[in-house]
C-alpha cells in the first residue's frame, strides 16, 4: 500500500534515516537528500511523484526556508512541511507553509506522520488541507 511519496530534507543522516525507517513503515515511500541543492535535483527528476516535503529550516547548506520558496515557484503542487527549533524560524515558516510549522525537532514520528497523513488526504481529495 503506498499512502503518498515523502521527501525528507535533513543533513544528521541518524535523524532522517530513522523518520524515513518509520514513515516507510506507515506505507510512504520515502526519498532522503542530506541537503537542499540534492532535494532540487531530485525534484527536477521525480517531481511528478513527490507529495510532500519535509525539511529542516536549519539545514547545513542552506536554511529550509530557501528550498521552500524554490519548491514553491517551481513546484507548486508539491506540500511543504518545515521543522525546527527556533521560534523565529516558526514565524517564517507559518509565511511559507500551508499550514504552518507545527513540527519540532526532535521529530516526534507520529506526529509527523499525521500530518503528512492529513496533506496527503487533503490532495487526495482536491481540497485544502484542515489547520491544525
Amino acid at each position: 500500500m503506498d499512502d503518498g511519496c515523502v521527501l525528507i530534507v535533513e543533513a544528521d543522516v541518524l535523524v532522517r534515516s530513522s523518520l524515513a525507517d518509520y514513515l516507510r513503515d506507515c506505507g510512504y515511500t520515502v526519498f532522503e537528500t542530506s541537503d537542499g541543492q540534492q532535494a532540487r535535483e531530485l525534484l527536477d527528476d521525480a517531481a511528478a511523484v513527490i507529495d510532500i516535503v519535509l525539511a529542516d529550516v536549519n539545514g547545513s547548506k542552506e536554511n529550509g526556508f530557501a528550498l521552500a520558496v524554490w519548491i514553491r515557484a517551481n513546484y507548486p503542487a508539491v506540500e511543504v512541511v518545515l521543522a525546527g527549533t527556533a521560534a523565529t524560524a516558526v514565524e517564517k515558516a507559518a509565511q511559507i507553509c500551508q499550514e504552518g510549522p507545527a513540527l519540532a525537532i526532535p521529530y516526534d514520528h507520529q506526529l509527523v506522520h499525521e500530518r503528512i497523513r492529513r496533506l496527503v488526504a487533503a490532495r487526495n481529495r482536491g481540497g485544502k488541507t484542515p489547520k491544525d
